[in-house]
């Protein structure tokens, strides 16, 4: 018996600003239906939606990591972005999942 699986896969590309109109075009290629192989398995992934959002630490819950340097969103606001690595401010610090101390509770 077979069972349909969503899976959400996220990208993180630099675009120089002037060059942001532009994006579509590479949201565009990744918006086709693509078949893989697992397992000597062929399986079709049917493309379903997708999304660009550009990543402003001003004006939107993210940033980068300050140990790491990878991009996250603190869950401990009510407007975490779904897609992007969980974290928390800990001791005044932005830090992703992976960098947060074993026993917080964003913790990875």
């Amino acid at each position: 018996m077979k069972k349909t699986v969503l899976v959400n896969i996220s990208y993180y590309v630099e675009i120089d600003e002037s060059e942001i109109e532009l994006s579509p075009n590479i949201q565009n290629k990744l918006c086709e239906n693509r078949t893989i192989e697992s397992n000597e398995e062929k399986v079709f992934l049917k493309w379903n939606q997708s999304s660009f959002q550009v990543l402003n630490p001003e004006t939107i819950n993210c940033g980068e990591c300050a140990n790491c340097g990878c991009w996250t969103t603190d869950r401990e606001k009510n407007d975490a972005i779904f897609g992007i690595d969980n974290g928390a401010v800990h001791n005044n610090k932005l830090l992703c999942d992976e960098c947060l101390p074993p026993d917080h509770r964003w913790a990875f």
